[in-house]
C-alpha cells in the first residue's frame, strides 16, 4: 500500500495511521490525524531507535520499517514508550530549572508519638492472677468431697462418759432406794423395795437416751455449722479476689484508654502531617505541569515558526525556479523573434492568441516582461472588487494586461 510522504504539520488518513502504526509500539498517540508536535517526537525517536535518518519525516524508508512485521514488536512496546518518555523528561529537565520532587520525611513530633506508642505496648499488664486461687480451690474441694452426716452413738466420747455417769447415778438412786423402802419394814429387805430400786435406776437409764438424742442433734449442728463455715470462708475469699480483680480491670481500661489516645493521637498527628506533604507534592506537580505545558507551547511554536520559514522557503525556491524557467522561455521566444522577418512576427503575433504565447502568473513576471509597473498586484486585485468582477482572477487580468501593454 502507497502512502505520501507526510511531516509536522500534515493532515489527514495517512496521519491517522502513522499514529495508530506507532502506538503498537507503545508511543500512546491520539488518533487525531494531525501531525503535531507530539506525533513528531514520536517519529524521530522510532527513527532514532530503527537506525533511520532522524528527520521527522516519514517517507519511504519509515513507512516499510513501520509496516515491516516483526517478532520483536511486543517486546519493543515498553521499550520504546520508556525511550519516548525518558527523552522529553529528560529534555524538559536539561530546559526548566524545577526544585526537587518533595519526599515525606516525619517531624520529631510524630516520632515521639511513635516511641510513645511503643513504650505502652511494651507497658501492657500482666495477666490477672488470683492470691487467693489455691484456698479457694482448696475449701472448694473439701466442699465438694465432704462426706454426708452419720452419728455413731457408742464412738462419741461424750456420750460414753454420760452412759457411765448416769449408770452410777442410777445405781446409787436403786440402792438409796431399796435402802429407804427397806426402811419402812424394819430394816428388812422386800419385794417393793427391790422394784422401787429398779425402778430409780431404769429412770436415769431413760435420762440417758435423752441426752442420746440431745448428742446426735448437737453433732448435727456442729457438722452444719462448719459446712456454712466453709461457704463463709470460701466466700470471703471469693469477694476479696473479686474486688482485685476489679482493680485489675480497672488498671487494665485505664491502661487500653491511655493507648487509644496515644493511637488517635499519633494518628491524628500523622493525617495532618501527611495531607500537609500531599498538599505540597500537589502544588510541586502543579507547578510542573505549568511548567511542562509552557515547555510544550514554546516547542510547539518554535516548531510552527520552523515550519513556517520551511514553507516560506519552499515557496520561495518553487518561486525561484519558476521565474528561471520562465526566464529560459522568453529568452528562447526572444532569439527566435530577433531572427524572424515581418512575416514572421505576424504569424508569431497570429500565434500569440493560441496556446503558444506565455503570459505572466506573477506581478513580478509582468514586470520583467513589459518594463510596466502600473497595474494592480494580486493584493489590490483581491480588494478591488470591480475587477474581480471584470477578470475573475488575478491571471486573467494579468493576461489582459499583457496583451494591452504588449500591443
Amino acid at each position: 500500500m502507497a502512502y505520501s510522504i507526510i511531516k509536522y504539520g500534515s493532515t489527514g488518513d495517512d496521519v491517522r495511521k502513522l499514529q495508530e502504526k506507532l502506538n503498537e509500539y507503545g508511543y500512546g498517540l491520539d488518533t487525531d490525524g494531525i501531525f503535531g508536535v507530539k506525533t513528531q517526537s514520536a517519529v524521530r525517536d522510532y527513527q532514532k531507535n530503527n537506525g533511520l535518518s532522524v528527520d521527522g519525516i516519514v517517507g519511504a524508508n519509515t513507512w516499510g520499517k513501520l509496516n515491516a512485521s516483526s517478532q520483536n514488536t511486543n517486546n519493543n512496546v515498553q521499550q520504546n514508550q520508556n525511550n519516548l518518555n525518558t527523552n522529553s523528561s529528560s529534555n524538559f529537565s536539561e530546559s526548566i530549572e524545577l526544585p526537587e520532587r518533595p519526599e515525606y520525611v516525619k517531624s520529631q513530633a510524630v516520632i515521639d508519638a511513635e516511641n510513645k506508642v511503643k513504650e505502652w505496648e511494651n507497658g501492657a499488664p500482666s495477666a490477672y492472677e488470683s492470691k487467693y486461687s489455691q484456698q479457694i480451690e482448696s475449701i472448694l474441694n473439701d466442699i465438694l468431697n465432704r462426706e454426708r452426716f452419720e452419728y455413731n452413738l457408742n464412738a462419741d466420747p461424750l456420750y460414753h462418759q454420760y452412759r457411765e455417769l448416769y449408770t452410777e447415778n442410777g445405781k446409787k438412786a436403786m440402792m438409796d432406794t431399796v435402802a429407804d423402802a427397806s426402811a419402812l419394814t424394819g430394816g428388812y429387805g422386800n419385794t417393793y423395795a427391790i422394784s422401787a430400786g429398779s425402778e430409780a435406776y431404769h429412770e436415769y437409764l431413760n435420762n440417758l437416751n435423752s441426752v442420746a438424742l440431745d448428742l446426735r442433734d448437737r453433732a448435727y449442728e456442729t457438722y452444719k455449722d462448719e459446712g456454712e463455715k466453709l461457704f463463709d470462708d470460701i466466700a470471703v475469699l471469693r469477694s476479696l479476689d473479686g474486688d482485685d480483680y476489679k482493680k485489675y480491670l480497672d488498671e487494665l481500661n485505664r491502661y487500653y484508654k491511655d493507648g487509644d489516645y496515644l493511637f488517635e493521637s499519633l494518628a491524628n498527628m500523622t493525617d495532618a502531617e501527611f495531607d500537609a506533604f500531599l498538599a505540597t507534592v500537589d502544588a510541586w506537580e502543579s507547578d510542573r505541569d505549568f511548567s511542562f505545558k509552557e515547555y510544550m507551547d514554546s516547542l510547539d511554536r518554535q516548531e510552527f515558526q520552523k515550519e513556517l520559514e520551511f514553507k516560506k522557503a519552499e515557496a520561495e525556491r518553487k518561486q525561484a525556479n519558476e521565474d528561471r524557467d520562465y526566464a529560459l522561455q522568453l529568452q528562447k521566444l526572444y532569439s527566435s523573434s530577433s531572427s524572424s522577418s515581418k512575416k514572421d512576427k505576424a504569424d508569431d503575433d497570429d500565434e500569440a492568441d493560441g496556446e503558444s504565447v506565455i503570459y505572466p502568473k506573477t506581478y513580478e513576471q509582468f514586470y520583467t516582461m513589459t518594463g510596466n509597473s502600473g497595474i494592480l498586484t494580486e493584493e489590490e486585485f483581491l480588494l478591488k472588487k470591480s475587477a474581480k468582477i471584470k477578470y475573475k482572477d488575478y491571471n486573467n487580468y494579468l493576461k489582459e494586461m499583457y496583451i494591452k501593454y504588449k500591443e
